[in-house]
């Protein structure tokens, strides 16, 4: 199966759980919300809508066939619609506005090696230091990347282009 047909499959199918059941399990697999989600964290997606979530929120949305599960940064009137501006905790730019089409729900827990973690809204001083670390110095994020998967070979030699690639 082509891998565009596959990633359509997986949005529709995400959408239709989250809008039939109201939440959904989603395993995260990217590094762009470091240090608050980790690849491999499973998350609870609710399904809300974009008046009800808040800046602060992490939440998923879909834009050209991908998911992104960033934190909201900011809500902004746009004439009659609401747009999300968006950011992952471990990018140095923001994302794109999100419409209210693209919103699919909120990360309303994350699963993390038998432990249920709540998400905080507001990241600690030594969270955004360690978010901005974490984004402008990619040795530090190998690092963090080999001791937390417990893999000396696999992160610590990857090329800079697969983890700008993850990042996104």
């Amino acid at each position: 199966m082509d891998a565009s047909i596959r990633e359509a499959c997986k949005y529709s199918l995400a959408a239709e759980v989250l809008q039939s059941t109201g939440e959904l399990r989603f395993r995260a697999s990217g590094i762009s919300m470091l240090p608050t989600l980790w690849p491999g964290d499973c998350l609870s997606i609710r399904a809300h809508s974009i008046e009800e979530v808040q800046q602060g929120d992490v939440v998923l949305y879909a834009r050209g066939g991908r998911f992104f599960i960033h934190r909201i940064r900011r809500k902004c009137p746009s004439g009659e619609e609401i747009l999300l501006i968006t950011r992952g905790d471990c990018m140095a730019e923001e994302d794109p506005p999100v419409k209210k089409g693209d919103l699919l729900g909120k990360v309303i827990a994350i699963h993390r090696h038998g432990s249920r973690i709540m998400p905080r809204r507001n990241l600690s001083r030594l969270e955004l230091l360690s978010a901005w670390l974490l984004c402008h110095w990619n040795l530090l994020l190998r690092a963090a990347l080999w001791v937390y998967t417990d893999r000396a070979f696999g992160w610590l030699f990857l090329p800079p282009e697969k983890v700008e690639q993850l990042k996104g």
